[in-house]
């Protein structure tokens, strides 16, 4: 075996015409490999230079292609916003995403392009195994059961000015957008966040990735209820989530209650309802008190009153000392005009 291999390395090699072939084959490798597109692509300068000019481009109607919603896009670029971007790296073209400039005529368009190019595809050529991960999440699953309309890519990573500058992934935009974006959908936890810590401190505009947004605790394309094993916040791993923000975190730390829902006035309706049905379904009432939400509630509720209780003892003092003066104020006043008579 090892003497026929060498023989054939041998013939391989004194044969001129087999060893220009092997060249050719190794050559013409290379090419595909490297294609025209990446060997000479045409530069983000050529395309700017028309996309930064006012005078040289306006705005154009344009159709989703997914959810049909029409719009008026500017086809002005903002080169700051875009070297900002995600897209917007040294080693990332225009054609990369538009990819049918690659088969336009320049001299045919008068250095420019068609006015009409095809949408463009971020999950083909690109996003494939995240845009899986998200269509295929039981978080698609459901909003299709519900006939809720499935986000787009664009949906969630646009940008502040424009959808094409979409931001990276610590941009505090993007991290306040993606709060804004769950909350149009999950209003309720909104409101209950924004009881939290994180979204007060969010609310202030405080976004740094040391405060936990929607995506930093629930995940990002594959989206799962708690109580499943393999969500980030399931049993098996919420110390782990937890713990990427606070060092330290344990099984008593993750008893920490991320949505309150101590001013949803629906979690009371929902008490008063379980304690009416005591009889008839003692469990109802049994999880409510189980629950950690239970102290919260309690203890906002005695914070409540007391404070309704000093306000209430407070005012009434203080009404009473002004009805006493008032009838002081009045008995002297007789007095005095008696004397005067």
């Amino acid at each position: 075996m090892v003497s026929l291999l060498k023989v054939s390395i041998t013939s391989i090699s004194n044969n001129k015409i087999l060893h220009k072939l092997l060249l050719l084959s190794f050559l013409f490798l290379f090419i595909s490999t490297f294609s025209s597109k990446n060997l000479f692509a045409q530069e983000n300068s050529e395309c700017l230079e028309c996309h930064t000019d006012p005078a040289e481009v306006d705005v154009k109607v344009r159709v989703d292609h997914v959810t049909g919603e029409v719009e008026i896009v500017s086809m002005l670029v903002d080169e700051d916003a875009f070297h900002a971007s995600a897209h917007g790296g040294e080693d990332f073209y225009c054609i990369d995403c538009h990819a049918d400039l690659e088969d336009v005529d320049l001299e045919e368009t008068e250095g420019g392009h068609y006015p009409n190019l095809q949408p463009v595809d971020c999950i083909t050529f690109c996003h494939d195994d995240p845009a899986e991960e998200f269509l295929e999440s039981k978080h698609v699953s459901l909003m299709k059961e519900n006939d809720v309309q499935t986000p787009t890519c664009k949906h969630c990573h646009a940008g502040e000015k424009s959808k094409r500058d979409t931001p990276r992934a610590d941009d505090l935009y993007h991290r306040k957008d993606t709060i804004e974006k769950c909350g149009g959908c999950h209003e309720k936890f909104l409101h209950s966040y924004r009881n939290n810590l994180h979204g007060q401190v969010t609310a202030l505009g405080h976004l740094d990735t040391d405060i936990a947004t929607c995506v930093d605790c629930h995940g990002q394309h594959t989206i799962l209820h708690s109580s499943e094993p393999e969500s980030t916040l399931g049993p098996e791993k919420v110390i782990e989530t937890c713990g990427r923000c606070h060092p330290g975190a344990n099984d008593s730390f993750v008893k920490h209650v991320a949505h309150p829902e101590y001013k949803n006035l629906q979690y009371y309706k929902s008490a008063l309802i379980a304690l009416k049905n005591i009889r008839k379904d003692p469990e109802q009432i049994k999880s409510i008190f189980k629950s950690p939400q239970i102290i919260i509630t309690i203890t906002f509720i005695l914070y409540i009153g007391i404070l309704i209780q000093t306000f209430a003892g407070f005012g009434m003092h203080s009404l009473l000392i002004w009805f006493g003066t008032v009838l002081d104020e009045r008995k002297e006043g007789k007095e005095s005009g008696h004397g005067k008579k």
